[in-house]
């Protein structure tokens, strides 16, 4: 089912614009208890999970999703993911089963939060997912660990927007 809610998730949008939005946004998500649970652990640029990386993979071999570089500079490479023409038709088609209904019932109310997501700041977001994947029940801490990991200062207002960011999702399910 894992690949059904990311396929529906990116076809939400028009194109989600990184895979790095796509890594945050779908934590985020998680941590408001979104049924697409993926295995995170804390990278240079915040949470990040290989399984979904593997899982974008799949959906882009199956060309459910489709994967457009965009040469940023020198050596400097950005994917946009937007769902192909075939990920809609596999889309509608399972969404008229009635396992399909049961599975869109469920990702429906996450569909809003991803699409919030999707045009947040980038920088707000990846420090909005860090904040959020040291929370551990204490925003103040979480806020300064995240500080410390990115190495900007705990009142930075970017940072402070982020902590509402990783408030307004964290915990919210």
């Amino acid at each position: 089912m894992k690949d059904y809610w990311l396929a529906k998730l990116i076809a939400s949008v028009d194109h989600v614009d990184s895979r790095k939005r796509l890594q945050k946004s779908i934590y985020l998500l998680q941590r408001s208890d979104c049924p697409l649970k993926c295995d995170y652990l804390l990278h240079y640029y915040g949470p990040y999970s290989f399984e979904l990386a593997g899982l974008m993979d799949q959906l882009c071999g199956a060309k459910v999703v489709e994967e457009t570089p965009e040469q940023l500079g020198a050596g400097t490479i950005r994917y946009k993911s937007a769902i192909t023409e075939r990920g809609q038709r596999t889309l509608a088609s399972f969404e008229r089963t009635e396992r399909g209904q049961k599975v869109l019932r469920q990702i429906t109310p996450f569909i809003e939060k991803f699409k919030t997501l999707a045009v947040k700041n980038a920088w707000v977001l990846e420090l909005g997912a860090t904040v959020g994947y040291y929370y551990e029940g204490d925003w103040q801490d979480a806020r300064t660990r995240a500080a410390t990991f990115k190495k900007i200062s705990k009142n930075d207002r970017r940072l402070l927007e982020a902590t509402k960011l990783a408030q307004a999702f964290v915990g919210t399910g």
